[in-house]
């Protein structure tokens, strides 16, 4: 719900999704996608197992768990077969079913799910046809059709869904063609073209979209080449290139940006090499490297980094061998081991990290797969 988020100042937590955006190499050369999915929403988790069947946990007040309640749940649940992907919200969930079609839930004050109405959802409901990924800011959507256009819906204060307008949306609009995949945070939107180049839109009062200035933007900017992935957080930025350099740009007051420093950038930086993929979350960043091996920086007073304490660092500390993939909430990660076993930490308060309690984790705790 809006009205929670906005107790929260710009430095306290108030979301940031990561964003799930695909990797953007060429199809020969793009790694296999894990059998096992996950996605963080701010407080809660989704889960895609090997059978395509979509399991979800933790906090559940407007319906983003999809079970038709608004129960919180500790442990994870069936919520719907068939799926292929998914992404969470601030407090909704998208997600894409293997006959393309996307369906969503949760809050939908701003008209984040893009079923025309504002009315919030406790189960799936059917949004559209024909998409290829999707991607949940905190108060918007962003979905990419197969046609490889990107259309938007939801929250658009400060020009996030990139219309040219400060217009909330209740449907999906149409925005621009020639997309390969898109991520979205609290308040602004990063778009990966075809053509490798990098655009952003919405608010950048810290530097978040990364093109020198602190102005806010309606419409798509350029801000940079040769990019393969980019990942979205409350209000920070990490690009990916495609020599594999990890670059970033806007809130740094917690080390997010990895620079050493609490110094935010209105400029992208590079941070560090041999990068395989990142996940954002409010104010922290995971990198998974080269070898598979795991590393986080920024905020962790829930010890949502995983290194066992609650200290804030402002360079990547190693956390864990042999991952696979990782997703970062509001102050909660998920990991995803090469073994295909599931570990979670940080803050536990709705059953987000899934292992049945409501008990805050400080480093990484196997939770079961059902």
């Amino acid at each position: 719900m809006k009205k929670r988020a906005l107790l929260f100042s710009a430095f306290a937590a108030v979301l940031v999704l990561m964003s799930s955006c695909k990797k953007g190499e060429e199809e020969e050369t793009e790694p296999q996608t894990p059998e096992i999915q996950i996605s963080a929403g701010s407080m809660h988790t989704l889960v895609l197992k090997a059978d395509n069947t979509l399991w979800t946990c933790g906090e559940n007040s407007s319906g983003q768990l999809g079970d038709g309640t608004t129960t919180d749940r500790t442990s994870l649940v069936k919520i719907t077969d068939n799926v292929k992907s998914m992404g969470g919200g601030l407090e909704h969930t998208l997600v894409l079913k293997n006959d393309n079609t996307l369906w969503a839930c949760g809050a939908n004050e701003d008209g984040q799910l893009g079923d025309g109405t504002t009315i919030d959802r406790k189960s799936l409901v059917k949004i559209t046809d024909n998409v290829k990924s999707v991607s949940a800011g905190n108060f918007h959507t962003l979905v990419l059709k197969n046609d490889n256009t990107l259309w938007a819906c939801g929250s658009n204060s400060a020009g996030q869904l990139g219309d040219g307008t400060r217009t909330d949306r209740t449907s999906l609009v149409k925005i621009i063609g020639n997309v390969k995949s898109m991520g979205g945070g609290l308040e602004h939107t990063l778009v990966l073209k075809n053509d490798n180049t990098l655009w952003a839109c919405g608010a950048n009062y810290f530097g978040q979209l990364g093109d020198g200035t602190k102005a806010d933007r309606t419409s798509l900017v350029k801000v940079t080449d040769n990019v393969k992935s980019v990942s979205v957080g409350q209000y920070h930025t990490i690009v990916l290139k495609t020599d594999n350099t990890l670059w970033s740009c806007g809130l740094n007051v917690y080390g997010q940006l990895n620079d050493g420093t609490t110094i935010s950038k209105a400029s992208l930086i590079k941070i560090t090499d041999n990068v395989k993929s990142m996940s954002v979350g409010y104010f922290n960043t995971l990198v998974l490297k080269n070898d598979n091996t795991f590393w986080a920086c920024g905020w962790n007073f829930a010890g949502q980094i995983g290194d066992g304490t609650k200290t804030n660092r402002t360079s990547l500390v190693k956390i864990t061998d042999n991952v696979k993939s990782m997703s970062a909430g509001e102050d909660h990660i998920i990991v995803l081991k090469g073994d295909e076993t599931l570990w979670t930490c940080g803050s536990n308060a709705f059953g987000q990290l899934g292992d049945g309690t409501t008990t805050q984790r400080t480093t990484l705790t196997k939770i079961p797969l059902p």
